[in-house]
């Protein structure tokens, strides 16, 4: 199965701090990517229900194999839609989530933004691999 992980050490930081989103293979391969998800000093474990600015809350998700192209501030490329959307209940509540290149100042309003070209260019080949070979979508567990 194919499964997506995203982890980030979380705390109090005026710079922006960058985890880890790792693709893990049926066959036991694993690629990591240099990852991040909310703004700088937004990064706290109490920011994660801070629209526009926390990180992405903790919890299982699902992304499809295949993107859309967004041309929204920040992402303005492609984009892995994350479901559920939204997430949370009542005061706590996020929506509008996904995976995208990390595109114009640091950090990102929630999503998970990989943070090289390289890396993101790298990502998506994988990810449009995976879904040539049918596989429609991905679970993705944020864990911090």
């Amino acid at each position: 199965m194919y499964k997506l992980i995203f982890t980030m050490p979380l705390g109090k930081s005026k710079k922006l701090i960058l985890g880890n989103l790792e693709l893990s293979y049926p066959s036991g391969e694993i690629v990591n990517y240099l990852a991040t998800s909310g703004l700088p000093d937004w990064q706290r474990p109490e920011d994660q229900w801070s629209r526009g600015k926390g990180p992405i809350p903790a919890g299982q998700y699902e992304i499809p194999s295949e993107a859309y192209w967004l041309e929204t501030r920040g992402v303005e490329g492609l984009f892995y839609h994350i479901t559920p959307d939204p997430v949370g209940a009542g005061e706590r509540i996020r929506s509008e989530l996904g995976i995208h290149y990390d595109a114009n100042a640091p950090g990102t309003s929630g999503c998970i933004g990989l943070i090289n070209r390289e890396g993101w260019d790298g990502f998506c080949r994988r990810m449009a691999k995976i879904a040539s070979l049918g596989v429609k979508t991905l679970s993705l567990k944020v864990q911090y």
